[in-house]
């Protein structure tokens, strides 16, 4: 059941066991991976990678092929159950995302129970492992693919909560978990997740009231927003206050002042005045005195100026008088400009310097001079179609052949000879001239009918005086099987790929991959001596690339 999968996975992270969900025998296998722990949020994730190319269009038609791909995805799945609990993520999300291919052409809203059932359970436990590698978008994807099928795929839900949970949806997260328990509402995992998230919203809410609060509050300590404005205020009264206290006592000292001078007018025999008249006398006299100092400011200020304008004149008398000394040739201001001529005309930098003729007797004659070959024969040229660098070969003193380096490469290090067109030319004629020597046992026959695709490079490199061939080709072939009786009628035709003709493989170890799909499809009853004589074809096919291997280090 899936609450008693869930609740067992909630306190054991990484103790997950989808093979232990997934136990019903092939091809009928329909149930799920457990519930997985939580991990930390990383990017999103690719569904389609090179290991999917001849799986894309696996599946048939008919009821047999349909069977095949069905047994094959069980397959995958129990494969990547067993990574799963080995932990090895990689492997186990590959084995899922290959065993989901193989159901993409039997799939669809009239494909049979028992595809649609084990193409979501590869699909949740392919999101089960996603979330085990923090890949928490690629998580929620993938459960939103199951939940297309089915919308109320309880696990599916369940899966696409925890990754919506990790990436901050709470609410999103909150809505799965709601619509899981109404269709199992005993579903302890899924009730202990909502509570976790119930809890959680309500944690960021407190959390956002609070700190609203204490942006926003009317006064007190809460409002910091506040805060500043108060003290502004509170400087402004306190200056203002600070300002009527000074102005009091000033006006007092002045009083006492008005008082001295009335004590000092009636000692003389002269009427005393009033405070109001002594203060505007006062101001008179205060004004009076800031136009005398204005004045006399204005006037120093007019004297500076005219002994600086004075001695700008002065100054400019003595540049007139330096003036002739201060001229430029022409040499000098052409050397200004950034060019010289040197002794044999020529125009150059003014930083080029000459060498002096001694210089030059020590340097020697430094003219490039064209290299000639240890025998004397003018060293090989690149033409202008090609761009192979040539290597010369000599015969050593046992009468074999060694590979020398080229005349500019006396040391013997890294030289390279590029063969690519010749490798192309010479490996397509190879594979399109392939074909099984005899009949098969049910009367069959195969060969290559097209290369439609031949990319990748091949070369020649020395060193040591030891020749290394390198090559690394893709190829696409079409390929048709007929009967023996009448070669003429095409029984069958497909598609088949060499994805990696590489000089570092052995020779046994070439890849043969045929798709899934065939282009021309062979009668249903016939389908096993078909399949027997293609795997026949790819025995021929590392045959011919053994062959071109040969033909290339005959070649070269």
């Amino acid at each position: 059941m899936p609450d008693q999968e869930e609740a067992a996975t909630e306190g054991a992270p990484g103790s997950e066991d989808p093979k232990a969900a997934d136990a019903t025998p092939p091809p009928t296998a329909t149930s799920e991976d457990p519930a997985v722990p939580e991990s930390s949020p990383t990017d999103d994730i690719s569904t389609t990678t090179s290991d999917e190319d001849d799986d894309s269009d696996a599946g048939a038609g008919d009821s047999a092929m349909d069977e095949d791909a069905l047994v094959k995805a069980t397959f995958l799945k129990e494969e990547g159950n067993d990574h799963f609990k080995k932990g090895a993520w990689d492997e186990a999300a590959r084995c899922y995302r290959r065993g989901t291919n193989r159901l993409k052409k039997v799939s669809g809203p009239d494909a049979d129970p028992q595809v649609t059932s084990l193409q979501l359970t590869l699909q949740t436990n392919h999101s089960m492992v996603l979330f085990k590698q923090s890949k928490y978008r690629a998580s929620r994807d993938v459960a939103s693919k199951v939940l297309d099928s089915d919308p109320k795929h309880v696990k599916a839900l369940y899966r696409r909560a925890l990754a919506s949970r990790k990436m901050g949806d709470l609410d999103d997260a909150k809505k799965d978990l709601r619509v899981a328990l109404s269709v199992d509402a005993n579903n302890k995992a899924c009730q202990k997740e909502l509570v976790a998230v119930k809890k959680q919203i309500e944690t960021a809410t407190k959390q956002q009231k609070t700190a609203l609060a204490k942006a926003f509050g009317s006064g007190g300590k809460a409002s910091f927003l506040y805060n500043d404005k108060e003290e502004e205020e509170r400087k402004k009264r306190e200056e203002k206050a600070a300002a009527e206290n000074k102005k009091q006592e000033e006006k007092a000292n002045r009083k006492k002042q008005w008082e001295d001078e009335c004590v000092s007018r009636m000692a003389k025999g002269e009427d005393a005045i009033s405070f109001d008249d002594w203060e505007k006398e006062r101001e008179e006299k205060e004004k009076k005195a800031r136009k005398e100092k204005q004045a006399k400011e204005k006037e120093k200020r007019r004297k500076e100026a005219e002994a600086r304008k004075s001695a700008k004149a002065a100054s400019k008398r003595n540049d007139d008088d330096d003036d002739d000394d201060d001229e430029l040739t022409e040499q000098e201001l052409a050397s200004l400009r950034g060019y010289k001529k040197t002794k044999d005309g020529r125009t150059t930098s003014y930083f080029t310097r000459e060498l002096s003729e001694e210089e030059k007797q020590r340097l020697g004659d430094i003219t490039p001079k064209k290299l000639e070959s240890a025998s004397g024969a003018e060293t090989p040229t690149l033409s202008a179609t090609s761009s192979v660098s040539p290597v010369a070969s000599s015969t050593g003193v046992d009468g074999s052949t060694a590979s020398r380096p080229s005349a500019w490469n006396q040391a013997g290090t890294w030289e390279e000879k590029d063969c690519t067109g010749w490798c192309k030319d010479s490996l397509t004629s190879k594979l399109q001239s392939t074909l099984l020597q005899k009949q098969t046992d049910s009367g069959l026959r195969a060969k290559i009918r097209k290369v439609d695709e031949l990319t990748g490079e091949g070369s020649v490199a020395t060193t040591g005086g030891k020749k290394r061939y390198i090559f690394d080709f893709h190829a696409k072939l079409t390929y048709e099987i007929t009967n023996a009786a009448d070669e003429n009628k095409k029984e069958a035709t497909g598609v088949v790929r060499l994805p990696d003709i590489c000089s570092t493989h052995a020779e046994d170890e070439l890849e043969v991959a045929f798709d899934g799909a065939w282009k021309t499809a062979p009668p249903s009853q016939d389908a096993s001596a078909f399949l027997t004589t293609r795997q026949d074809l790819a025995v021929a096919l590392r045959s011919s690339v053994q062959e071109w291997v040969q033909d290339f280090n005959q070649q070269f």
